[in-house]
């Protein structure tokens, strides 16, 4: 489903990057800010350079994003799709909400296989169509 290459730690959580898409974990009762946002995606955009990838969001501890980041995440030209695994109902409930803000390619699971299996098909169609 993708080889991990590497896998870096930042002040809000870890991100692990493979061949077609890059999984974030915040940490629990962060109030995911701008600048965790700016740090997280420049993380991703120094690993990726201009390659197409795709972020699964893994919601497994509590936290509170502003979706109006999405609007910024619109303009990665790069971002191809966006993924949130969450395994409660309020939680997935949340991404519907924030999923009215990404104009991409956007998915809502409950499991992180289902997320990778389906962020790896977007990347790639993503590719195939450019």
């Amino acid at each position: 489903m993708g080889l991990t290459r590497k896998l870096i730690q930042l002040k809000a959580g870890i991100i692990e990057f493979t061949d077609f898409y890059a999984l974030g974990i915040v940490n629990p009762d962060i109030n995911f800010d701008e600048n965790d946002r700016k740090a997280f995606l420049k993380a991703c955009l120094d690993h990726f350079k201009n390659q197409p990838f795709g972020y699964i969001s893994v919601r497994d501890h509590s936290y509170s994003i502003n979706p109006l980041i999405y609007l910024e995440l619109n303009k990665i030209e790069n971002l191809r799709a966006f993924a949130i695994v969450s395994r409660t109902h309020i939680g997935r409930g949340n991404a519907k909400i924030e999923g009215q803000f990404y104009r991409k390619p956007f998915g809502i699971f409950e499991t992180r296989n289902d997320a990778k299996k389906w962020m790896r098909a977007e990347v790639i169609k993503s590719i195939d169509t450019n």
